[in-house]
């Protein structure tokens, strides 16, 4: 069942209040002139007969009912008089008048209004009224008219049934209009409402109105539509960003397990050889030229591992803004044969053809060498992993006026153009596909590119796609100063003795503890070793060393509070304190100077570098203390 229209409501509630309030409008007038037309009836025949009465007052005294009667005649005149008669004092008949002579057996034998004064009865106005002579009543006269009240009762409503016809008319086309200026901007808001709602078109809008309060009610729709189009639309660009950022999450999440698999894998690769090696060590019977060879794999391997680890350090460094670069005047084609020589067995494996054009004059930089290094060093390695077996890899260097230039192309399997707009993300490779074998982490182009920013410089990609070949290039400032004098290498000093030193190793590591003693002793060093921090002061305390190695996560004790006592005793404050740990951020090392180490070395370390570091920190203090011994 539909429900009425405001319209019609309208209306309805308009027609049938006007046509109350007209129908009680011509009820009241015709009742009003109902009573009126009866009184004005009654006065006008009172009137007759007051003045009849006085005309009688004769006839009655001398009881002359012959001059009564020509007198009553008189009311010939009066068509709407039907009956007169005179009664005399004692009540009788004393003289009758009749409009119709035919109908004088109608007239009353006494007086019909013995209370006296007037009554309607149907259409007719009966009347009586007492004559006077002198005080004394000598009669009565009694008059009977006939009004046609209901025929000017139907006159009156009919001229109110017409004028209530017409006022009904009127009023409806004046309504219409009225109505059309309220209803029509209220249909059209309900008509925009709609197609709002079927279509969700937030920009459309009701057309204004003329009248001053619906044009509020429209400006406030209107108003109200502009405010949800701007609501959805924010709601519509949330909605995006929030898909992009979940997208961009899944991707992460997807990237992250992607990582974890290939770093498994990639720490697994090393693994395995490196536990045929041992196994081949552990053989008693192994030829020299095997154990050899099973040494050289340990050493790549472990190499290799320490690689991904720094690798992955250096890029935790470089996100949270800790990786610090040791700038100074840099030969950027001296870095660029650097790293050929690097990769060059890695090439030569692969049956690649390797090839430079670097020029012999200098080109120099304002720069970190060692990070330098590690750039084209991770750019080689990429263009090694991805180039197949007789493939070639060019380095190409131009050093023109500000900026240099280096272009590392190979001819291996290209990137497709939607992947070199994500080929420096983290942990993103070209070709994860399980045919291309050790793919690496995904970290080594990441981490050359944030170097490359750090240095000032840019770097990109250029192929044609998969199967043609890459380009990168990589861009850099120059140095203002083109004439530099190019920095000397000393020559390496050689290790002084350390037969004789005394050393203390603390470290809850117990393998690592043993194979550090083995190799220490094997320069001729004496080597205590213990597994926590409390066991480390105690035995310096009771025999300080000339050195101490010392972890720095061990029980009972860390390594820095254990450094801190130490300084704090003067029998052993003297030592010398090397912090050798797997925490090696710069903060670590920070935390580490403080507490009063005199170096601070990350794990893995090569036994030859803590024997270098011990010959310049420990032997030069002694020499010191045997020269003072002469003197003396």
């Amino acid at each position: 069942m539909r429900s009425a229209t405001l319209r019609s409501q309208l209306t309805r509630a308009f027609m049938l209040t006007a046509l109350i309030a007209l129908a009680l409008n011509a009820c009241l007038i015709v009742a009003y002139e109902f009573d009126r037309y009866r009184d004005q009836a009654v006065d006008e025949l009172h009137t007759q007969e007051i003045i009849l009465a006085k005309a009688l007052v004769p006839s009655l005294v001398f009881n002359d009912p012959d001059a009564a009667a020509q007198q009553l005649s008189s009311l010939a005149e009066r068509r709407d008089i039907r009956i007169a008669e005179v009664f005399s004092a004692n009540g009788r008949p004393f003289a009758r008048y009749h409009a119709d002579p035919q109908g004088t057996g109608e007239l009353p034998a006494q007086n019909p209004l013995p209370s006296l004064g007037s009554r309607f009865s149907g259409d007719d106005l009966e009347l009586a009224y007492d004559v006077y002579h002198d005080g004394e009543r000598v009669g009565t006269l009694y008059l009977r008219a006939h009004h046609d009240v209901l025929r000017r009762i139907g006159s009156y409503a009919a001229i109110q049934a017409l004028v209530m016809a017409a006022s009904l008319v009127i009023a409806l086309l004046v309504f219409s209009r009225v109505q059309a200026r309220i209803t029509a901007p209220i249909a059209r808001v309900a008509r925009v409402a709609q197609e709002v709602m079927l279509e969700r078109d937030w920009r459309l809008r009701a057309p204004a109105a003329e009248t001053r309060e619906i044009a509020a009610l429209v400006e406030a729709f209107n108003g109200m539509l502009s405010e949800m189009e701007a609501n959805s639309a924010e709601l519509g660009r949330e909605v995006t960003e929030r898909k992009r950022a979940e997208e961009s999450l899944r991707g992460a999440d997807r990237r992250k397990d992607e990582f974890l698999a290939t770093l498994a894998h990639e720490i697994r690769n090393p693994l395995a050889p490196m536990m045929n090696a041992l196994s081949l060590l552990r053989r008693d019977d192994i030829p020299p030229a095997a154990r050899g060879k099973a040494l050289g794999i340990l050493d790549r391997q472990l190499r290799h591992v320490v690689r991904l680890i720094d690798d992955l350090l250096d890029v935790s460094r470089i996100t949270t803004g800790k990786l610090s670069l040791q700038m100074s005047h840099v030969d950027l084609h001296q870095v660029l044969r650097s790293a050929l020589e690097l990769i060059e067995p890695t090439a030569r494996a692969r049956r690649l053809q390797l090839d430079g054009a670097i020029a012999d004059a200098p080109c120099w930089l304002i720069g970190d060498s060692a990070r330098l290094l590690q750039v084209f060093s991770n750019l080689l390695s990429n263009a090694c992993r991805y180039t197949p077996e007789g493939g070639r890899i060019d380095v190409r260097a131009e050093c023109d006026g500000n900026e240099a230039r280096v272009d590392v192309r190979d001819t291996g399997v290209g990137i497709e153009p939607a992947m070199q707009e994500r080929v420096f993300d983290l942990f993103e490779q070209g070709d994860k596909s399980l045919e291309r074998g050790n793919t690496g982490l995904g970290i080594g182009l990441t981490l050359a590119r944030q170097l490359v920013l750090l240095h000032g410089g840019s770097i990109g990609v250029a192929s044609d796609g998969i199967g043609r070949g890459s380009t990168f290039t990589v861009r850099l400032p120059t140095a203002v100063t083109s004439a530099i004098a190019a920095p000397e290498a000393g020559p390496a000093a050689a290790p002084a003795s350390l037969a004789g030193l005394d050393v203390l190793v603390a470290d809850d590591n117990l393998d690592f503890a043993a194979s550090l003693q083995v190799a220490l002793e094997a320069a001729g060093i004496q080597v205590r070793t213990v597994a926590n921090g409390q066991a480390a002061l105690s035995a310096a305390r009771s025999r300080p060393p000339d050195a101490a190695i010392l972890d720095i996560g061990m029980p009972q004790l860390n390594g820095y509070d254990l450094a801190r006592a130490l300084r704090a005793d003067p029998s052993t404050a003297g030592i010398v304190l090397f912090a050798v740990s797997g925490w090696g951020q710069a903060s670590d090392k920070d935390q580490a100077t403080q507490a009063g180490f005199d170096r601070h070395f990350v794990k893995p370390i090569s036994p030859e570098a803590l024997l270098e570091a011990l010959a310049g920190a420990v032997v030069p203090d002694i020499a010191n203390q045997i020269g003072d011994a002469h003197d003396q």
